[in-house]
């Protein structure tokens, strides 16, 4: 028995931190994890890099790396907020900073540099300096109102300043869309995962 409760213990605390990995469901609600993720560089306009490891970087003001990413939500209740953040494991370096804008459109595998969805709104600035949890800098936009159809959402990440670089696996962390569930005055988040 005592075995048995040790080997529960590591579970449910890797749940709790919000970091589980897919299909795994508690009582809370759901953490969304991009569908899809396309890496576009600016050395290699035309060349699309779908991949599950996302990047943002810079080198001395020059081959600038960004991501774009597409997130699939369900339809939800009327009413229901959903909350953008960037959760760990990460690495980064230089200014370990990223804006996070919204597109007008959503990636595709075959979205480039130069064939990309055009860059809309600035919602978003976060420093994700390793180790550690990420900060928020600057909240433009980074609550919604979430959908009550399915819907799709496109962003892009860029770097901040001459020096950075962030990356991150869209399956275990980086950028993801929560659902806020409230229970009594608590918003409580949850930590089912999505994305194929």
């Amino acid at each position: 028995m005592r075995y048995t409760l040790i080997a529960i213990i590591p579970a449910l605390s890797t749940l709790a931190s919000g970091l589980a990995v897919a299909d795994q469901t508690t009582l809370l609600g759901a953490i969304y994890f991009p569908d899809i993720a396309v890496v576009i560089k600016e050395d290699h306009p035309n060349k699309p890099f779908p991949t599950h490891n996302a990047q943002v970087s810079r080198t001395n003001g020059q081959n600038t790396v960004k991501t774009l990413l597409g997130f699939y939500l369900p339809g939800f209740a009327p009413g229901k907020d959903c909350k953008i953040r960037f959760i760990e494991p990460y690495t980064s370096s230089g200014s370990s900073e990223m804006q996070l804008f919204t597109t007008i459109g959503y990636p595709t595998a075959k979205s480039t540099w130069n064939s990309k969805p055009s860059t809309n709104n600035h919602i978003g600035t976060f420093e994700a300096s390793a180790p550690g949890p990420p900060k928020v800098i600057e909240d433009f936009d980074l609550t919604f109102d979430c959908p009550t159809t399915p819907t799709q959402y496109g962003f892009e990440v860029q770097p901040v300043e001459d020096n950075d670089y962030v990356a991150w696996n869209i399956r275990m962390g980086g950028f993801v869309i929560i659902p806020q569930y409230e229970q009594g005055s608590l918003v409580l988040t949850g930590v089912v995962v999505r994305g194929t």
